[in-house]
Protein backbone atom coordinates (compact mmCIF):
# COMPACT_ATOMS: atom_id res chain seq x y z
CA UNK A 1 0.00 0.00 0.00
CA UNK A 2 1.50 3.29 -1.16
CA UNK A 3 2.56 5.56 2.35
CA UNK A 4 0.41 8.13 1.25
CA UNK A 5 -2.69 5.80 2.48
CA UNK A 6 -0.65 4.42 5.56
CA UNK A 7 -0.49 8.03 6.81
CA UNK A 8 -4.21 8.74 6.38
CA UNK A 9 -5.37 5.16 8.18
CA UNK A 10 -2.92 6.46 10.88
CA UNK A 11 -4.26 9.86 10.62
CA UNK A 12 -7.81 8.47 10.50
CA UNK A 13 -6.92 6.58 13.72
CA UNK A 14 -5.80 9.53 15.39
CA UNK A 15 -8.68 11.27 15.29
CA UNK A 16 -10.75 8.65 16.04
CA UNK A 17 -9.21 8.03 19.18
CA UNK A 18 -8.86 11.51 19.41
CA UNK A 19 -12.99 11.74 19.66
CA UNK A 20 -13.03 9.06 21.69
CA UNK A 21 -10.80 10.82 24.73
CA UNK A 22 -13.52 13.42 24.23
CA UNK A 23 -16.72 11.97 24.15
CA UNK A 24 -16.80 11.50 27.91
CA UNK A 25 -17.27 15.27 28.94
CA UNK A 26 -20.31 14.87 28.04
CA UNK A 27 -21.37 12.83 30.47
CA UNK A 28 -20.33 14.50 33.63
CA UNK A 29 -22.84 15.40 36.13
CA UNK A 30 -24.73 18.00 34.01
CA UNK A 31 -23.96 16.12 30.58
CA UNK A 32 -26.17 14.94 28.25
CA UNK A 33 -30.43 14.43 28.85
CA UNK A 34 -29.84 10.81 28.66
CA UNK A 35 -26.08 10.03 29.68
CA UNK A 36 -25.15 6.29 29.65
CA UNK A 37 -22.20 6.27 32.73
CA UNK A 38 -21.84 8.57 35.58
CA UNK A 39 -19.83 9.08 38.21
CA UNK A 40 -22.46 9.69 41.03
CA UNK A 41 -25.70 7.71 42.01
CA UNK A 42 -28.87 8.17 43.71
CA UNK A 43 -31.44 5.25 45.18
CA UNK A 44 -34.91 5.63 46.67
CA UNK A 45 -34.72 4.20 50.62
CA UNK A 46 -38.38 5.32 51.08
CA UNK A 47 -41.67 6.70 48.89
CA UNK A 48 -45.05 7.15 50.14
CA UNK A 49 -47.41 3.85 49.91
CA UNK A 50 -49.13 3.56 46.21
CA UNK A 51 -46.47 5.98 44.76
CA UNK A 52 -44.25 4.29 42.36
CA UNK A 53 -40.73 6.70 42.25
CA UNK A 54 -37.30 5.58 40.33
CA UNK A 55 -34.59 7.60 39.33
CA UNK A 56 -33.46 7.83 35.69
CA UNK A 57 -30.51 8.70 34.50
CA UNK A 58 -27.88 8.00 37.49
CA UNK A 59 -28.79 10.80 39.54
CA UNK A 60 -30.39 13.76 37.44
CA UNK A 61 -34.11 12.96 36.52
CA UNK A 62 -36.54 11.61 38.89
CA UNK A 63 -39.72 9.21 37.37
CA UNK A 64 -43.31 9.05 39.51
CA UNK A 65 -46.31 7.57 38.68
CA UNK A 66 -49.66 7.91 41.17
CA UNK A 67 -52.87 6.24 41.30
CA UNK A 68 -55.67 7.75 39.30
CA UNK A 69 -57.90 8.36 42.58
CA UNK A 70 -55.04 9.82 44.35
CA UNK A 71 -54.45 13.62 44.97
CA UNK A 72 -50.43 14.37 45.17
CA UNK A 73 -48.41 17.35 44.87
CA UNK A 74 -44.74 17.64 44.99
CA UNK A 75 -43.13 20.48 46.15
CA UNK A 76 -40.53 22.37 45.43
CA UNK A 77 -37.71 23.76 47.38
CA UNK A 78 -39.61 26.35 48.99
CA UNK A 79 -42.50 24.64 49.93
CA UNK A 80 -44.77 26.05 47.11
CA UNK A 81 -46.42 23.37 44.84
CA UNK A 82 -44.58 22.32 41.62
CA UNK A 83 -46.17 19.38 40.58
CA UNK A 84 -50.04 18.41 40.53
CA UNK A 85 -51.09 14.83 40.05
CA UNK A 86 -54.75 14.50 39.89
CA UNK A 87 -57.50 12.43 38.02
CA UNK A 88 -57.29 14.39 34.78
CA UNK A 89 -53.09 14.04 34.33
CA UNK A 90 -50.08 15.78 35.84
CA UNK A 91 -49.95 19.43 35.79
CA UNK A 92 -46.72 21.97 36.03
CA UNK A 93 -46.57 24.79 38.29
CA UNK A 94 -44.99 26.99 35.99
CA UNK A 95 -44.50 29.93 38.96
CA UNK A 96 -42.04 27.64 40.73
CA UNK A 97 -38.61 28.07 40.86
CA UNK A 98 -38.57 24.50 40.28
CA UNK A 99 -39.98 25.02 36.72
CA UNK A 100 -36.80 27.00 35.91
CA UNK A 101 -34.44 24.43 38.04
CA UNK A 102 -35.85 21.23 35.83
CA UNK A 103 -35.28 23.17 32.54
CA UNK A 104 -32.74 19.78 29.89
CA UNK A 105 -30.32 20.70 28.85
CA UNK A 106 -29.39 23.69 30.83
CA UNK A 107 -30.95 24.76 33.84
CA UNK A 108 -32.72 28.83 34.16
CA UNK A 109 -32.49 31.49 36.34
CA UNK A 110 -35.84 32.03 37.65
CA UNK A 111 -36.91 35.48 36.83
CA UNK A 112 -36.49 37.94 39.78
CA UNK A 113 -40.15 38.89 40.05
CA UNK A 114 -41.44 35.52 41.10
CA UNK A 115 -41.73 34.97 44.83
CA UNK A 116 -43.48 33.12 47.36
CA UNK A 117 -46.38 34.79 46.79
CA UNK A 118 -46.69 34.42 43.52
CA UNK A 119 -49.99 32.41 42.87
CA UNK A 120 -49.71 29.03 40.80
CA UNK A 121 -50.12 28.74 37.07
CA UNK A 122 -50.88 25.10 36.59
CA UNK A 123 -50.26 23.83 33.07
CA UNK A 124 -51.05 20.10 32.10
CA UNK A 125 -48.38 18.22 31.21
CA UNK A 126 -49.46 14.90 30.68
CA UNK A 127 -53.03 13.31 30.77
CA UNK A 128 -51.60 10.16 32.09
CA UNK A 129 -50.32 9.86 36.13
CA UNK A 130 -46.82 9.53 35.68
CA UNK A 131 -44.28 12.13 34.76
CA UNK A 132 -40.85 12.47 34.26
CA UNK A 133 -38.39 15.77 35.57
CA UNK A 134 -34.72 16.56 36.14
CA UNK A 135 -34.67 16.88 39.70
CA UNK A 136 -32.01 19.57 41.27
CA UNK A 137 -32.39 18.09 44.90
CA UNK A 138 -30.53 15.14 43.27
CA UNK A 139 -27.89 16.11 41.66
CA UNK A 140 -26.73 18.55 43.89
CA UNK A 141 -25.21 16.81 46.30
CA UNK A 142 -22.75 15.96 43.31
CA UNK A 143 -20.99 19.26 44.15
CA UNK A 144 -20.24 18.50 47.98
CA UNK A 145 -16.27 17.55 47.87
CA UNK A 146 -15.14 14.03 48.85
CA UNK A 147 -12.47 12.77 50.79
CA UNK A 148 -10.22 10.17 49.33
CA UNK A 149 -12.26 6.95 48.73
CA UNK A 150 -15.55 8.18 50.13
CA UNK A 151 -18.85 6.71 48.15
CA UNK A 152 -21.66 7.80 50.28
CA UNK A 153 -22.43 11.39 49.48
CA UNK A 154 -25.32 12.21 51.46
CA UNK A 155 -29.16 12.16 51.85
CA UNK A 156 -31.60 13.65 50.24
CA UNK A 157 -35.73 14.49 50.44
CA UNK A 158 -38.46 15.33 48.36
CA UNK A 159 -41.59 16.75 50.27
CA UNK A 160 -44.63 15.51 48.62
CA UNK A 161 -48.44 16.17 49.52
CA UNK A 162 -50.23 12.52 49.36
CA UNK A 163 -54.11 13.93 49.74
CA UNK A 164 -53.70 16.35 51.91
CA UNK A 165 -51.04 14.58 54.15
CA UNK A 166 -47.48 15.46 54.28
CA UNK A 167 -44.71 12.91 53.18
CA UNK A 168 -41.75 12.87 51.94
CA UNK A 169 -39.39 10.76 49.00
CA UNK A 170 -35.93 10.33 50.06
CA UNK A 171 -32.75 8.73 49.36
CA UNK A 172 -29.32 8.96 49.35
CA UNK A 173 -26.45 9.63 46.79
CA UNK A 174 -23.30 7.64 46.63
CA UNK A 175 -20.12 8.15 44.36
CA UNK A 176 -17.95 5.27 42.30
CA UNK A 177 -14.29 6.75 41.47
CA UNK A 178 -13.86 6.29 37.76
CA UNK A 179 -12.50 2.78 36.19
CA UNK A 180 -8.64 2.72 35.53
CA UNK A 181 -6.96 3.69 32.53
CA UNK A 182 -5.97 0.31 31.84
CA UNK A 183 -9.17 -0.28 29.98
CA UNK A 184 -7.68 2.33 27.11
CA UNK A 185 -4.62 0.01 26.77
CA UNK A 186 -6.11 -3.49 24.55
CA UNK A 187 -7.50 -0.63 22.54
CA UNK A 188 -4.04 0.43 21.53
CA UNK A 189 -2.57 -3.49 21.40
CA UNK A 190 -5.10 -4.68 19.31
CA UNK A 191 -4.70 -1.91 16.40
CA UNK A 192 -0.89 -2.96 16.77
CA UNK A 193 -1.39 -6.77 16.75
CA UNK A 194 -3.56 -6.20 13.53
CA UNK A 195 -0.95 -3.48 12.37
CA UNK A 196 1.69 -5.84 12.43
CA UNK A 197 0.00 -8.60 10.45
CA UNK A 198 -0.78 -6.31 8.07
CA UNK A 199 2.57 -5.19 7.22
CA UNK A 200 3.33 -8.82 6.59
CA UNK A 201 1.29 -8.46 3.16
CA UNK A 202 0.10 -12.35 2.89
CA UNK A 203 -3.42 -11.67 1.58
CA UNK A 204 -4.80 -15.05 3.25
CA UNK A 205 -3.78 -13.82 6.30
CA UNK A 206 -5.47 -10.74 5.91
CA UNK A 207 -8.74 -12.03 5.06
CA UNK A 208 -8.73 -14.95 7.73
CA UNK A 209 -7.93 -12.19 9.92
CA UNK A 210 -10.21 -9.96 8.67
CA UNK A 211 -13.25 -12.50 8.44
CA UNK A 212 -12.24 -13.27 12.11
CA UNK A 213 -12.44 -9.80 13.38
CA UNK A 214 -16.10 -8.90 11.52
CA UNK A 215 -17.47 -11.84 13.65
CA UNK A 216 -16.15 -10.51 16.29
CA UNK A 217 -16.95 -7.09 15.44
CA UNK A 218 -20.73 -7.74 14.80
CA UNK A 219 -21.01 -9.91 17.90
CA UNK A 220 -20.06 -6.55 19.80
CA UNK A 221 -22.28 -4.11 18.03
CA UNK A 222 -25.27 -6.49 18.73
CA UNK A 223 -24.55 -6.52 22.20
CA UNK A 224 -23.75 -2.81 22.83
CA UNK A 225 -26.86 -1.49 21.18
CA UNK A 226 -28.84 -4.20 23.20
CA UNK A 227 -27.23 -2.78 26.44
CA UNK A 228 -28.20 0.62 24.99
CA UNK A 229 -31.60 0.38 23.47
CA UNK A 230 -32.93 -1.96 26.29
CA UNK A 231 -32.14 0.20 29.08
CA UNK A 232 -35.30 1.98 29.99
CA UNK A 233 -35.72 5.09 31.50
CA UNK A 234 -37.84 3.81 32.73
CA UNK A 235 -39.43 1.57 30.73
CA UNK A 236 -37.63 0.37 27.39
CA UNK A 237 -40.70 2.01 24.34
CA UNK A 238 -41.86 0.80 21.43
CA UNK A 239 -39.05 2.89 19.16
CA UNK A 240 -36.48 1.60 20.86
CA UNK A 241 -37.46 -2.05 20.65
CA UNK A 242 -38.17 -0.91 16.72
CA UNK A 243 -34.38 0.52 16.81
CA UNK A 244 -32.64 -2.37 18.24
CA UNK A 245 -34.74 -4.84 15.75
CA UNK A 246 -33.20 -2.97 12.55
CA UNK A 247 -29.50 -3.01 14.19
CA UNK A 248 -29.87 -6.59 14.90
CA UNK A 249 -31.87 -7.29 11.30
CA UNK A 250 -28.40 -5.34 9.72
CA UNK A 251 -26.22 -7.52 11.91
CA UNK A 252 -27.58 -10.55 10.74
CA UNK A 253 -27.40 -9.65 6.87
CA UNK A 254 -23.83 -8.94 8.00
CA UNK A 255 -23.25 -12.32 9.46
CA UNK A 256 -25.16 -14.13 6.48
CA UNK A 257 -23.01 -12.60 3.73
CA UNK A 258 -19.41 -13.49 5.85
CA UNK A 259 -20.74 -17.03 6.28
CA UNK A 260 -21.24 -17.58 2.60
CA UNK A 261 -17.36 -15.99 1.99
CA UNK A 262 -18.51 -12.94 0.95
CA UNK A 263 -16.29 -10.61 3.18
CA UNK A 264 -15.54 -8.16 0.50
CA UNK A 265 -14.38 -4.44 1.45
CA UNK A 266 -17.35 -2.88 1.14
CA UNK A 267 -19.08 -4.83 4.18
CA UNK A 268 -15.40 -4.54 5.93
CA UNK A 269 -15.33 -0.61 5.60
CA UNK A 270 -19.45 -0.65 6.73
CA UNK A 271 -18.79 -3.21 9.68
CA UNK A 272 -15.49 -1.05 11.19
CA UNK A 273 -17.36 2.11 10.98
CA UNK A 274 -20.60 0.52 12.55
CA UNK A 275 -18.58 -0.72 14.82
CA UNK A 276 -16.43 2.80 15.76
CA UNK A 277 -20.03 4.81 15.98
CA UNK A 278 -20.90 2.10 17.96
CA UNK A 279 -17.80 2.39 19.94
CA UNK A 280 -18.39 5.55 20.42
CA UNK A 281 -21.28 5.68 21.83
CA UNK A 282 -20.45 3.31 24.62
CA UNK A 283 -17.27 4.83 25.32
CA UNK A 284 -18.62 6.78 28.37
CA UNK A 285 -18.30 3.43 30.33
CA UNK A 286 -14.64 3.32 29.97
CA UNK A 287 -14.55 6.95 32.13
CA UNK A 288 -16.94 6.78 34.35
CA UNK A 289 -17.78 4.77 37.64
CA UNK A 290 -21.94 3.89 37.24
CA UNK A 291 -22.36 2.32 33.73
CA UNK A 292 -26.45 2.86 33.30
CA UNK A 293 -26.94 0.37 30.73
CA UNK A 294 -29.20 -3.02 30.62
CA UNK A 295 -25.66 -5.24 30.72
CA UNK A 296 -23.32 -5.20 33.38
CA UNK A 297 -20.16 -2.60 33.51
CA UNK A 298 -17.24 -5.51 32.64
CA UNK A 299 -19.68 -6.14 29.43
CA UNK A 300 -20.13 -2.70 28.57
CA UNK A 301 -16.53 -1.57 28.51
CA UNK A 302 -14.94 -4.83 26.73
CA UNK A 303 -17.53 -4.38 24.02
CA UNK A 304 -16.65 -0.55 23.76
CA UNK A 305 -12.85 -1.83 24.21
CA UNK A 306 -13.58 -4.29 21.57
CA UNK A 307 -15.46 -2.09 19.33
CA UNK A 308 -13.18 0.63 19.50
CA UNK A 309 -10.22 -1.24 19.06
CA UNK A 310 -11.14 -3.73 16.13
CA UNK A 311 -12.97 -1.23 14.56
CA UNK A 312 -9.67 0.89 13.93
CA UNK A 313 -8.16 -2.21 13.07
CA UNK A 314 -10.58 -3.31 10.30
CA UNK A 315 -10.33 -0.63 8.30
CA UNK A 316 -6.47 -1.25 7.74
CA UNK A 317 -7.63 -4.81 6.74
CA UNK A 318 -10.42 -3.46 4.28
CA UNK A 319 -8.09 -1.04 2.67
CA UNK A 320 -5.60 -4.15 2.09
CA UNK A 321 -9.01 -5.62 0.60
CA UNK A 322 -9.65 -2.88 -1.93
CA UNK A 323 -6.13 -2.69 -2.70
CA UNK A 324 -6.11 -6.61 -3.57
CA UNK A 325 -9.41 -6.11 -5.87
CA UNK A 326 -8.22 -3.00 -7.70
CA UNK A 327 -5.38 -5.60 -8.23
CA UNK A 328 -7.88 -8.35 -9.70
CA UNK A 329 -9.13 -6.48 -11.68
CA UNK A 330 -6.48 -4.74 -13.60
CA UNK A 331 -5.12 -8.05 -13.89
CA UNK A 332 -8.27 -9.30 -15.28
CA UNK A 333 -8.48 -6.21 -18.14
CA UNK A 334 -5.29 -6.92 -19.03
CA UNK A 335 -5.98 -11.15 -19.64
CA UNK A 336 -8.98 -9.83 -21.59
CA UNK A 337 -6.80 -7.44 -23.49
CA UNK A 338 -8.50 -4.00 -22.31
CA UNK A 339 -6.17 -1.23 -21.55
CA UNK A 340 -5.87 -0.42 -17.97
Amino acid sequence: MPKFKVAAVLLAAAATLAAFALVPSAASADGPVAPIAVDYLARITHAPPGVDARIVDGYLTLWMRVPAWETVIVLDYRGDPWLRYVRAGVFVNTNSEEFYFSQTPIAETPPASLTARTPPHWVQVSSGHAYMWREGRLHALAQVALAAGASYVGPWRIPVLVDGRRATIAGAIYHRARPSLVWLWPIAVLLLCVLAAWRVRREQLDLRLARALTWVLLAAIAVADAARYLHGRPGVTAGELLALALILAGVCIGAVRLARSRSSYPLLFVVAFASLWAGLTLSPALFHGYVLLALPAFVDRTAAVVLLGGGASLILLALRALDASALRARATRRAAGVPA
